[in-house]
């Protein structure tokens, strides 16, 4: 048994981890995960849980079970607790392909030690399997199914008071130049961070009654799958509601206020550099542009430049990009991100009011449409 012992403390190990990860809320900063941010998308998903017990931590106590078990030997418990590993693999990992869309390589490798863990038991205790035997673990992992898909949904996204931005209310390049200013106050009327639509990207009407504003990074999964949220949004909102759109890269390149551990998303600062020195160029083609630079799989800096400049003539394309401007720009953004990350390091951040920043992602874009729109009194 000492091959199936081995087998469980490295899925207990894992799993442990992953679990420390997420009661400390720094599924941004798993170690191997960059690019896409996929630890964080699954992590942070409404899937990571079971009726509000991390899905990580029931992994490890299971896995500890199993070593238990290696001691006291019982063949018909090891083959039920194998038959559940395969179980349990199969469902999470199909979550992950099919639903969540997000690869977590340590999440992945945990289901493939779940797989050789069970191989490596079922080959130890060779024989006839009864139909109890079978019969109990299919019945707890159709459990376990259900109770993800008709129990209760967890949190996927905090909301927090955003005051320490009153310190920096007036951003020199945020509120330059002409267009309508957007300010956004606390309930009581006090001023916490101002906008002007001339001087930042945004989407949706320049007349809409509310703007929110978003901080992001072209690279990051749930950025990417925060724009289908907008879109419904202002769908069904076209008139009321305007989206400010500032670039927030997480590489350590140009965004020195990421945390210790933190993997840098690669072509991150590029990518954000271009987003904005295509609405400098032209603003009326910033939708379009902005578009282009979410799509998947992620563009290289050079790949998205040869989309952009479909849209925008290169020539207009490389003085902005020379401008003082975007540099400038994005130092602002950052230093917003630095202060908007303080209590919660998910991304996005969607600034609603003056005192409410939504970080992450809502379940499904119909609840986040709700939830605006209960915001807003639009409902």
């Amino acid at each position: 048994m000492r091959i199936v012992r081995t087998l469980a403390f490295v899925g207990f190990a894992i799993s442990a981890y992953l679990f420390s990860m997420k009661l400390t809320g720094k599924i941004t900063s798993v170690v191997g995960c960059g690019g896409e941010g996929g630890c964080a998308d699954v992590l942070g998903s409404e899937w990571s849980q079971w009726f509000g017990i991390p899905v990580s931590a029931v992994s490890a106590v299971f896995y500890l079970g199993v070593i238990g078990l290696t001691f006291k030997l019982s063949k018909p418990l090891l083959t039920m607790a194998a038959i559940l590993l395969i179980g349990a693999a199969v469902w999470f990992m199909g979550l992950q392909v099919f639903v969540i869309k997000s690869f977590c390589p340590w999440c992945f490798s945990t289901h493939m030690v779940g797989f050789a863990t069970a191989a490596a038991i079922l080959w130890k205790v060779r024989g006839k399997i009864k139909p109890a035997v079978v019969f109990v673990p299919v019945l707890l992992i159709l459990g376990l199914a259900l109770g993800q898909v008709y129990g209760p949904k967890p949190d996927t996204y905090e909301v927090t008071s955003e005051s320490k931005l009153e310190k920096r209310k007036e951003v020199k390049e945020q509120v330059a130049g002409e267009g309508r200013l957007i300010t956004f106050r606390t309930p009581d009327g006090k001023a916490v961070k101002t906008y002007r639509l001339g001087s930042v990207p945004f989407i949706g009407s320049p007349d809409a009654k509310h703007f929110l504003v978003k901080y992001f990074d072209y690279t990051c999964g749930s950025c990417e799958k925060m724009e289908g949220d907008l879109e419904a949004l202002l769908q069904v909102y076209p008139k009321e509601i305007g989206v400010i759109l500032m670039p927030a890269p997480l590489n350590r390149a140009c965004n020195p206020y990421l945390p210790k551990g933190f993997h840098d998303h690669q072509d991150a600062c590029e990518l954000a550099r271009l987003g904005l020195a295509a609405w400098r160029a032209q603003p009326e083609s910033f939708k379009e542009a902005h578009k282009i630079l979410f799509q998947r799989p992620i563009h290289s800096p050079e790949s998205a430049r040869i989309e952009l400049e479909k849209l925008i003539p290169s020539v207009k394309l490389d003085a902005a990009l020379k401008d003082p401007w975007v540099g400038q720009s994005l130092k602002a953004n950052l230093q917003d991100y630095q202060l908007l990350s303080s209590r919660d390091l998910n991304m996005p951040k969607l600034m609603i009011t003056g005192s409410k920043t939504m970080h992450g992602l809502v379940g499904s874009p119909e609840e986040f449409v709700k939830i605006i729109g209960r915001e807003f009194k639009l409902e």
